[in-house]
């Protein structure tokens, strides 16, 4: 059960990683994939914390994923600094 766990906790870090550097370069479609793989990696996920903050990060993305190139990059910003906070949760 501990190598599962470190494993799903290696997973999503990548993946956070990922959609920050997709994000980054404005990559929008390969946002939309990690933020797929994201969405199915948080459903198994207990830590209320860690599920909370992968919501509002998908939400944002989303959002992000909608607003026109020139207007992204507030909610660029948004996503960066959640990725990071994510990032250095316990998971």
């Amino acid at each position: 059960m501990m190598a599962y766990d470190t494993a799903k906790r290696l997973l999503l870090k990548t993946l956070l990683k990922g959609l920050g550097d997709a994000v980054r370069r404005d990559d929008l479609s390969a946002a939309e994939r990690y933020c797929e793989r994201l969405r199915l990696t948080a459903e198994p996920i207990s830590d209320d914390v860690v599920k909370d903050g992968l919501k509002k990060l998908l939400s944002i993305c989303a959002q992000w994923a909608q607003t026109a190139d020139a207007e992204r990059h507030e909610t660029r910003q948004q996503l960066l600094e959640l990725i990071d906070r994510l990032v250095g949760l316990p998971t």
